[in-house]
Formats: C-alpha cells, sequence, structure tokens
C-alpha cells in the first residue's frame, strides 16, 4: 500500500523534470442548494479548486443557480436527465443502457441540457456525465447530434469518436460496495501514485487530467476527512495544475456557428 510519502516523491520527480500533471474534481447528482453543498463550495474556494459539478436536470431547483450565483469557480455539467435505473433485471444501473431506444435516449439527453441551460444559462458545459458512469456504445453519436461535444464517466478515457471527447475522473473517494464511507487513504493513495507514475513514464496520455470523484450529498464526517487530506496536499503543489474544466474549448464547441448574411 502507498503512503503519503510514495506520492510526495513521485510529485518531487514531476517538479525535477518542470512538468505539472494536471487534476480536476467532480461531483455529481447536485440538484439544490444544502448544507452539504455549501460545505463542498467553501473547501473548493478556500483551496482555490475549480469544480465540476453535475446536476441532474429532472430533479435541478433553482434555490441550486442561487447558491452557485456567487461561485465563479463552479461549472454546471448534465447528469444524465433524471437518474433513473432502466437497465434489464440483472444488469448493472444504467440510465441511458441499451435497453432504450436510441430516439428515447437522445431526446432525454437534449431535454436535459436543455434544461439545465434555462437555469444556468451559458455556465453549462455541453458535457454529458452519464448517471452510473456508464451508457450504451452508440450514446456518443446521440450525443453528439444533442450538442454534446464531451463526457466524462469513471476509468482510462476513450479516444474521441463522433465528435465526442472524454474527460474521465480516476478516483472515488466512496466505498460503494463496502461501507459506503470513505475508501482507505493508503488505497486512494496507491491509486493516485499509479496515475502520476503512467503519465510521467508515457503508458497513459500526459495531458489527460486525474479526475477526483466526490458526492457531497452522501458525505460522511470521514468522506469529508479524505477530501480535506487530498486538498491539504495537493491545492498548492507545484507539480500540481488543478483545471477548471470550463478551460478545456468545451463550452465555445458546443455552441452553434454564429449566422452570417
Amino acid at each position: 500500500m502507498t503512503n503519503w510519502t510514495a506520492v510526495t516523491e513521485e510529485l518531487a520527480r514531476w517538479t525535477d523534470l518542470d512538468r505539472r500533471c494536471p487534476l480536476w474534481l467532480r461531483d455529481d447528482d447536485a440538484v439544490a442548494a444544502s448544507r452539504q453543498l455549501d460545505e463542498l463550495l467553501t473547501r473548493c474556494a478556500n483551496a482555490g479548486i475549480p469544480l465540476g459539478l453535475a446536476v441532474i436536470p429532472a430533479d435541478a431547483e433553482p434555490s441550486l443557480a442561487e447558491a452557485l450565483a456567487d461561485h465563479a469557480h463552479v461549472t454546471p455539467l448534465v447528469h444524465g436527465w433524471s437518474h433513473t435505473d432502466h437497465a434489464a433485471p440483472g444488469r448493472k444501473k444504467c440510465e441511458f443502457g441499451p435497453e432504450r431506444p436510441p430516439e428515447t435516449r437522445q431526446a432525454e439527453a437534449e431535454r436535459g441540457l436543455s434544461t439545465l441551460r434555462g437555469l444556468f444559462g451559458d455556465r453549462v458545459l455541453p458535457l454529458f456525465v452519464p448517471p452510473w458512469n456508464r451508457m450504451a456504445p452508440d450514446m456518443p453519436s446521440c450525443l453528439s447530434a444533442s450538442g454534446y461535444r464531451a463526457v466524462s464517466a469513471f476509468g482510462p478515457s476513450p479516444a474521441p469518436r463522433d465528435g465526442i471527447a472524454w474527460i474521465n475522473t480516476h478516483l472515488d473517494l466512496i466505498d460503494w460496495r463496502g461501507s459506503r464511507s470513505a475508501v482507505p487513504l493508503d488505497g486512494l493513495l496507491d491509486l493516485l501514485c499509479r496515475e502520476l507514475r503512467d503519465r510521467r513514464e508515457g503508458r497513459r496520455i500526459p495531458a489527460e487530467p486525474i479526475g477526483l470523484l466526490t458526492h457531497h450529498r452522501v458525505h460522511d464526517a470521514a468522506i469529508w476527512d479524505l477530501l480535506d487530506r487530498l486538498l491539504d496536499r495537493l491545492a498548492d503543489h507545484p507539480a500540481v495544475e488543478w483545471l477548471a474544466i470550463a478551460s478545456l474549448g468545451i463550452a465555445s464547441l458546443g455552441r452553434p456557428a454564429p449566422k452570417t448574411d
């Protein structure tokens, strides 16, 4: 198992090479203003960390837009439509899986983007976060036709196709299959060290951001503590560059070209 010493040593190698590794933070399942959301926003603001906030369109309330009004470092993302499981019995949960016709899934994706643009305006990126981080193989073409330009799921990012880029997350702070509390710190640091090393040594694309994944609505004290430990060590590290997802050019790609006479 890896501890902070191994991560520190790996980051020192990046510094010696005069390189910086890109990281980003995505939080899922936002719907409304809450104490938990305030805690997340405060932590990100204090640490100077941009936040990609995946919002469930069908449940999004005006209070969420009000809560984000003074937080320019937060970028709303489209988190499916209603976060409803439509998977066949015995299959892993999935809202945009192959069980439903592609035209139905495309219509819901379009509705999700339109709904959040009505709530947040141009702050919303045409970036689709599939609930449970999975979707049917044909969804990229559906999303491209719906005005999206990127997807964020979990794990190594696939190559772009059908006009869709992938900006995934890689480190989940929650032990969903076990305690549903924080994952063990040593295990998470082992994964972080591996992601850093693979990028430095060329086994992964060096420019692919390492994504941290949180779910503020279900955080307990242990999960908040784990996030605090990560931000305390990584927020200002000279070998780390925290990316605002809006800085990657996705927004402009998602807007229609201006009309010409």
